[in-house]
């Protein structure tokens, strides 16, 4: 899964938080069921390895930066640009 495909799941709510987060991490927590996934968005300032062993292959952990915010806000755009 892209970045840019996990934030066009993502709820609106989850990726308005994280633009405004001032925090240096953004951790995506992504459950995938029968019908479909819930991803979430914990912002942090720690640096924490995701453990191999409990990993389900879509989780993952990147910089809060300008070019992730420049993606988030391209994401919040585009959708308020199809309602």
């Amino acid at each position: 899964m892209t970045i840019t495909k996990c934030l066009s799941e993502t709820p609106l709510k989850e990726l308005k938080r994280a633009l405004n987060s001032e925090k240096e991490y953004l951790y995506f927590n992504i459950s995938v069921f029968n019908v479909g996934a819930q991803i979430s968005i914990k912002c942090s300032n720690v640096y924490k390895q995701i453990n191999y062993k409990t990993w389900n292959g879509y989780d993952f952990l990147i910089i809060n930066d300008n070019i992730t915010k420049y993606y988030i806000s391209e994401e919040i755009n585009n959708r308020k640009n199809n309602l």
